[in-house]
């Protein structure tokens, strides 16, 4: 690009990224939101009278509030692809990473602080620079030297929509045309499209995802754009396509029906396959039971190499294990859709060469980079493989209170408070070479630690068979490994031999889909706050995976599919 003053190319984007506010389409009316993310997260929801009537059965008490959120990372890469496909993979990977509400990326209260914007400048300035290579159809001018405004208008209107998933007021095409002539004036047509893109990338309109319906009110429908663009990041995790949008417009996704019918349309490709295409909503779903499950976190957990020295060689197996049995799981056999029961229970796995062989099972047909499923009768299900068993591990040893901790937590939903909130000091076992790791943890339970331990420990020796990297062992210390426990307090009460037993006996459990279900609330309603106890029972009950329910299994996909059709899904209300 041509050398233009240093403060143009600071300036220009950072003014369209200050003045491009979140407006609904049409009448530029509504509050804009500022380039820092500094807001709460209510999107200009005010606590104000009236508003839409809400459907037959529906609470206000139990709809969202009105609100904005900025796309976490793995979003923005995807827009940007589906803006400049161009776009190699990684534009995202030296981002900040995303802040978390209980363990989940998807997070209304993401900002943009300082750091994260040079960061999002410089995403934008790569993408930029790609499409001005590659210009799209609605770029190319004829005759740039006397149409060339024309064109930038045309570029506006057709680009922006797509990358602001709705039409531009008139008041944002006006400002865009002052960037584009920042660039076009002294410089050259194609140096204003790309200043354009730039700022365009940097806009809160484009960072930033709204549900704030039309105009502020008591209760608000979401519009056509904010439907689509919800039901499109909710199941897919990237804009909407043309027909979903379209959709949208002609009222079809209004109803529970119409919005189950889209679902289920192949044309459509959301929880049905387009011919030729692989399962588009795959992705977003594998992604969400990974961050349940935080077995996500296994590319940046270290292991000491002295001690698992097979541990480097395999930890790209272990991610790519899970994923591909996650995938299958959703996409495949007699209990597609991502069965609960599978999930936790099913006594198979995707390994490699190198992983089969830290599983000591016979593959056929597995190489370095070939994935084949096996039997694992004794490895069942995602809390016994190695992703899950090395995150939840020290770099040097087991850890039972950390894998305790997150099978209570994340999947029997049971309250472990922190030793923080207790005021309590964490004082680990010493070192004992004699000593197994269970024995020298079981004085946890004759100390002052022992009301909270007599659980954890309960849970975590459970696992104990399977050592820091999720290897089989049957000593620990030289000494025999004891993997048995008593579980009590729950609906899976019980005594069991190991992991794969207790595995199996949650993979049953009432609770355990019920806890299920709020995790995955929370991923996909972006928010995990106490305040919005009801929208979760809601959901929970809508979905029929409540406690007392008479659901014998969940299914990831249908409880995906039930939040989005519930009735209160297009609604939000003042906060």
């Amino acid at each position: 690009m041509r050398d233009l003053p240093k403060t143009l190319w600071v300036t220009a984007p950072l003014l369209a990224f200050l003045a491009l506010g979140c407006q609904t389409a049409g009448d530029g009316k509504n509050p804009s939101v500022g380039s820092g993310g500094q807001g709460s997260g209510t999107g200009g929801a005010l606590n104000v009278g009236g508003g839409v009537e809400l459907p037959p059965g529906t609470q206000a008490a139990a709809l969202l509030p009105a609100r904005i959120r900025r796309l976490a990372d793995a979003e923005y890469e995807a827009s940007v692809q589906a803006l400049v496909p161009d776009v190699p993979a990684g534009i995202s990977a030296d981002f900040i990473p995303d802040s978390r509400q209980s363990g989940f990326t998807l997070n209304e209260a993401q900002r943009v602080d300082p750091v994260f914007a040079g960061q999002l400048a410089a995403a934008a300035t790569a993408v930029a620079a790609t499409l001005r290579q590659h210009l799209p159809a609605s770029a190319v001018c004829a005759n740039s030297s006397t149409g060339a405004d024309a064109c930038a208008d045309n570029f506006i209107r057709t680009f922006g929509a797509q990358a602001y998933r709705r039409p531009l007021a008139e008041d944002e095409v006006a400002q865009l045309m002052i960037v584009f002539h920042t660039a076009l004036d002294g410089g050259s047509y194609d140096e204003g499209i790309e200043l354009l893109t730039r700022a365009m990338l940097q806009s809160a309109a484009f960072l930033y995802l709204t549900e704030i319906g039309d105009a502020p009110a008591a209760t608000v429908k979401l519009t056509p754009y904010e439907l689509a663009s919800s039901i499109s990041y909710l199941v897919q995790g990237h804009p909407p396509s043309k027909e979903l949008v379209d959709k949208a417009l002609s009222g079809a996704l209004d109803t529970t029906e119409g919005r189950a019918a889209a679902l289920n349309d192949p044309t459509l490709g959301l929880f049905a396959a387009q011919a030729g295409t692989a399962f588009n909503a795959q992705t977003r779903a594998v992604r969400i039971v990974k961050e349940w499950l935080g077995t996500d976190k296994i590319s940046e957990t270290a292991k000491d190499s002295n001690i698992y020295p097979d541990y480097a060689g395999v930890k790209t197996a272990m991610e790519a294990e899970t994923t591909q049995f996650l995938a299958t799981a959703v996409t495949s056999g007699a209990q597609a859709g991502g069965s609960l029961a599978e999930l936790l229970g099913g006594g198979w796995s995707m390994v490699n060469a190198p992983l089969a062989a830290v599983y000591g099972v016979s593959a056929p047909g597995a190489t370095n980079d070939t994935f084949v499923r096996v039997d694992l009768p004794k490895r069942l299900g995602i809390l016994n493989q190695g992703a899950f068993l090395s995150v939840f591990a020290h770099a040097h040893e087991t850890a039972p209170v950390l894998r305790g901790v997150a099978v209570m937590r994340r999947v029997a939903c049971i309250d472990v408070p922190s030793p923080v909130d207790l005021k309590m000091a964490v004082v680990p076992p010493l070192p004992d070479p004699s000593k197994t790791t269970r024995q020298r943890f079981t004085t946890h339970a004759t100390t002052a630690c022992a009301g909270c331990h007599n659980n954890i420990d309960s849970f975590g020796f459970a696992f104990e068979a399977f050592d820091g990297m999720g290897k089989f062992r049957t000593t620990d210390n030289n000494q025999p490994v004891d993997s048995s426990v008593v579980i009590a307090g729950t609906d899976f009460d019980g005594n069991y031999a190991d992991s794969n037993a207790l595995a199996k006996a949650m993979s049953q459990s009432a609770q355990v889909r019920e806890c299920f279900a709020r995790h995955l609330y929370r991923a996909l309603a972006t928010t995990s706050a106490p305040e919005l106890a009801a929208s979760e029972d809601d959901f929970v009950k809508y979905a029929g995976l409540q406690k007392t329910g008479t659901a014998t299994d969940a299914n990831l996909v249908a409880a995906i599919s039930a939040f989005v059709t519930n009735p209160s899904f297009g609604y939000r209300r003042a906060q």
